[in-house]
């Protein structure tokens, strides 16, 4: 009687080094193939089907699609750099609006401080264009809430107290109403996470 069937199996097809993301390291990996296999009295013969494979982390033991051979700590860096940059930037331009058109002064403040949050210049020319895109009555609350929001979730502890403490440095700037403003900057406060002592800590520093 002739014994045959077919049976999964994993073989090991490469191996090499990848930067591991659970580990945010350099790690050895193995490259694993899951087939299905033609057996013979039970014995493996040849394969017939490729199920699947993934790439294996030896330290960590995590598993990934093969597609993280191409992952680069340095690029995904910048590039989420140049999203939260990109995001502080219109948040600021929204607080710098919210009472009506930005003047010189908070343009240079928000210059300022881009380049001490960044290390690169946010041409001022740029900012007064963009704010004279905003409505001439002022930017609506919601839409600077909004702004806000698409931030918050990319800064920590200490860069919420920054964000704040420059949005009211351009608010000062401004020649808004100086209660309404603080109102504002409050709610941004809370928005951040902030708890109200951090926020009124920062307000009348």
């Amino acid at each position: 009687m002739i014994i045959w069937g077919s049976k999964g199996r994993v073989r090991t097809v490469g191996a090499g080094n990848f930067n591991c993301p659970a580990c945010k390291a350099p790690r050895q990996y193995e490259h694993k193939k899951v087939q299905r296999w033609f057996t013979l009295y039970f014995v493996p013969v040849f394969p017939t089907q490729t199920l699947g494979e993934h790439i294996a982390c030896n330290a960590c033991e995590n598993t990934y699609t093969t597609k993280v051979l191409e992952y680069d700590p340095a690029v995904e860096e910048a590039t989420t750099k140049a999203l939260v940059a990109g995001l502080w930037r219109t948040a600021l331009i929204a607080v710098a609006c919210a009472f009506g058109p930005a003047n010189m002064a908070q343009a240079k403040v928000i210059n300022e401080g881009f380049i001490n949050a960044w290390s690169e210049p946010s041409e001022i020319s740029d900012i007064l264009s963009d704010c004279r895109a905003a409505p001439s009555t002022g930017m609506e609350t919601n839409e600077v809430m909004n702004r806000i929001s698409s931030l918050q979730p990319y800064l920590n502890h200490i860069g919420s107290e920054s964000f704040l403490t420059l949005a009211r440095d351009v608010l000062e700037a401004g020649a808004g109403d100086e209660m309404e403003q603080n109102d504002l900057l409050k709610e941004i406060g809370l928005k951040l996470d902030m708890t109200e002592a951090h926020i009124r800590g920062i307000l009348y520093s």
